[in-house]
């Protein structure tokens, strides 16, 4: 019974304590207040926050930032929360009247390949960062950037495409530190063939060229004009005028640890032949 009284003591004491500890000096403070006239300026969700880029091509990435009130010019300050030195940040953003989407380049000439760079960007001032509002995107960026090379993944593969082609070898390179390999001019179409490969799935996803759904994938030489890119399988005259490649697991494929792979295409032949050719990977 004694025992149950000190229970109930202590529990007294406990639920007196949390009344006397509630009270009207909390230290509560709200939040930095926006300024009425707030231009909102973001960065856009569109932005890549890692970007892996060709060590062929320029050592440098374009930011996209939008604002909601456009009605006048602006030089809308970026603050530079973190960054790695080899990166160089505009510190500014500018916006003609009327703009409402604007970009930064950041550069870094002297990167080392497959290293990876980062930095945090902040839209700086209340006049121009709207923290409460919901827009496309944010006042604070984090990302990172990393320059890769292409390297030799696979040793002259064996391509054999259907029995109208003789079989023939290249290599399949692959950009270091990423799941994106290349086949350089396609079919001596004049093209690198780029794509990335699922690790699990061992699915090829084509990049570029133009997609008209989940399962059908067109060489063509962009998304808006989509002209057919001719190949040239044996290198003179017979060439492809017009192919798709189908998608998935069981059509399109590159599995690394079998050491096969299969681009199973449709094909329109300048012969006037066409029809289903698989164009079977074997490597050693």
């Amino acid at each position: 019974m004694k025992t149950i009284k000190n229970i109930i003591y202590l529990l007294t004491g406990l639920i007196g304590f949390g009344f006397t500890g509630c009270n009207d000096d909390d230290s509560y403070e709200p939040g930095p207040q926006t300024s009425p006239n707030c231009m909102q300026v973001y960065f856009l969700s569109t932005n890549e926050a890692s970007k892996v880029i060709d060590a062929s091509e320029e050592y440098a990435i374009t930011l996209k930032i939008g604002r909601e009130q456009t009605a006048s010019a602006a030089s809308v300050p970026i603050k530079i929360l973190s960054q790695d030195e080899v990166l160089s940040i505009p510190t500014k953003v500018e916006f003609t009247a009327g703009q409402s989407i604007s970009t930064i380049k950041i550069s870094f000439p002297n990167a080392a390949t497959a290293t990876p760079y980062s930095y945090r960007l902040e839209i700086d001032g209340s006049e121009y960062a709207d923290p409460y509002s919901i827009l496309d995107g944010a006042s604070k960026f984090t990302g990172s950037v990393l320059v890769a090379s292409w390297e030799v993944a696979i040793k002259e593969a064996t391509f054999k495409f259907g029995s109208i082609f003789p079989a023939f070898k290249q290599d399949i390179l692959q950009m270091e530190g990423t799941n994106k390999y290349k086949i350089t001019n396609y079919l001596n179409s004049g093209t690198d063939f780029i794509f990335t490969l699922d690790a699990t799935t061992n699915v090829i996803t084509p990049a570029g060229g133009y997609q008209s759904s989940a399962t059908a994938w067109y060489f063509y030489n962009n998304d808006t004009e989509k002209i057919p890119i001719p190949c040239y399988p044996t290198g003179s005259e017979i060439s492809i005028n017009s192919f798709y490649l189908y998608l998935g697991a069981s059509y399109t494929y590159l599995n690394l640890k079998t050491k096969k792979g299969r681009l199973y295409h449709y094909n329109f032949n300048s012969d006037e032949t066409k029809g289903y050719n698989a164009l079977d990977i074997s490597w050693e």
